[in-house]
């Protein structure tokens, strides 16, 4: 019987240290990515300044499958090698790899 909860352990750890989107998203797109998605420019029809918005996707459609990480473009483009020309952000330097790791993580854990 005390087995049970041992191994429940670790999985409702996992879940409590999920990344969420006003705790940790929302403040690195809004630092970095709502200059050109956000409420005053929306490029692409593009905006990351909320949750919302960010699962809505923009003309091209969502940027964000939630449980799928791989799959998703917002990832994709933050992860793209320093110099590419699909890199973002365009301007400044790129997202650290932490950084991509937490919005993949995110992602991963259905982008709540």
């Amino acid at each position: 019987m005390r087995l049970i909860p041992c191994l429940l352990l670790p999985t409702l750890m996992l879940a409590a240290e999920s990344p969420t989107f006003a705790k940790d998203i929302g403040p690195l797109l809004t630092k970095r990515c709502t200059e050109c998605h956000g409420e005053k420019k929306a490029k692409g029809g593009l905006r990351l300044d909320s949750l919302e918005a960010t699962l809505k996707g923009g003309k091209e459609g969502p940027v964000v499958v939630p449980g799928q990480g791989l799959k998703s473009e917002l990832y994709e483009v933050v992860t793209k090698p320093e110099g590419d020309a699909d890199i973002m952000p365009p301007k400044g330097k790129p997202l650290t790899s932490e950084q991509a790791a937490l919005i993949r993580a995110w992602i991963d854990a259905g982008a709540k």
